[in-house]
């Protein structure tokens, strides 16, 4: 149908809610579940080697530029920040001992709360001002920590609260491995950079599910999209299908629009007719500073005229119309 629109959705309940909100409206959805696979990609190498590729690609960068001057400080900023990372865990590790209960540190203690709080979706409005830069180098210390199989989980005594058990392994920190999002790597050989640098780009293939929703054909031409804001604003969903749907559904209002205008200038009017007039319009908006310009096949304007008949916007008989 052609004023049927799909929102795709990555949690279950929320589209389940968004369908029950639409519900008491008066639309009916129809909601598909499609099994999917996730790439989710990253680089992970030594601490000494992620520092020493970003450090050689400092060199390479042209001096002249905007992007150039863009990707100078991006680096900068990546060194500095392994700088910090390795510091930090030299900080953390010396304090430690090797089977050292890290779960009972104050520093781990108050990081594990974060992560509590914010997985239970808690305000946290508790937390300490500098929580932001306190989490972010606690969480790197302990992503550090898993990567080289340094943190043990133990069962709790007597069904207790687990504890986190550090195993050192020698290593000297710049010798531990790290991994790091994929995208900071922008250089145009980085992929040949990075593998003489020893570092690995590691897919993880992760499956999932997507929840399509698709609305009737009468909520598209009744939305009003600041409520539909609104309505979507806490949910899971997939920003570039919402994007699609608003826009398919301002430009198949704009021909709807355009089909009744035409419509009303005859008695009845053929399908020919009105082909002729709307296949090729266009419609101002913004005041003027922006303009739809529609490039719409026979097919597409006969199945418009059928779907707005069967919602009652207009009648007909054979191939003539009335509004």
């Amino acid at each position: 149908m052609i004023f049927e629109e799909t929102l795709v959705f990555y949690d279950r309940s929320d589209a389940e809610n968004f369908t029950k909100q639409l519900l008491t409206e008066g639309y009916r959805t129809k909601t598909k579940t499609v099994n999917t696979l996730v790439n989710e990609a990253h680089c992970k190498g030594k601490i000494c080697e992620l520092k020493g590729y970003f450090e050689d690609e400092l060199k390479s960068v042209s001096e002249d530029g905007e992007i150039a001057e863009e990707i100078t400080e991006t680096y900068t900023s990546i060194i500095a920040d392994i700088d910090t990372v390795i510091a930090d865990l030299e900080g953390f590790l010396n304090k430690c001992d090797d089977g050292a209960v890290i779960s009972d540190d104050p520093e781990v203690k108050r990081f594990l709360d974060i992560m509590k709080k914010e997985s239970d979706g808690d305000t946290a409005d508790d937390v300490p001002d500098g929580s932001d830069d306190f989490f972010s180098r606690m969480l790197r210390i302990m992503l550090v920590l898993n990567d080289n199989d340094m943190i043990e989980d133990v069962a709790g005594a007597g069904g207790g609260e687990p504890k986190k058990i550090l195993r050192k392994n020698n290593k000297p920190v710049k010798d531990l491995l790290m991994s790091m999002p994929s995208d900071l790597f922008m250089g145009g050989d980085s992929q040949n950079n990075r593998r003489a640098h020893g570092i690995k780009t590691v897919i993880n293939v992760v499956s999932g599910a997507e929840y399509h929703v698709t609305t009737p054909s009468d909520f598209s031409l009744a939305v009003n999209f600041d409520k539909l804001d609104r309505m979507v604003a806490d949910y899971d969903i997939d920003a570039a299908s919402y994007t699609k749907m608003k826009e398919n559904i301002i430009a198949k209002n704009m021909v709807a629009k355009n089909i009744l205008a035409c419509i009303k200038n005859e008695e009845k009017t053929s399908l020919d007719e009105i082909y002729e007039t709307v296949r090729s319009s266009s419609v101002e908006v913004s005041s003027g500073t922006d303009e739809f310009v529609f490039d719409l096949g026979r097919e597409f304007i006969a199945e418009v005229l059928s779907e707005m008949k069967i919602m009652g916007i207009i009648k007909g008989k054979g191939n003539r119309f009335k509004a």
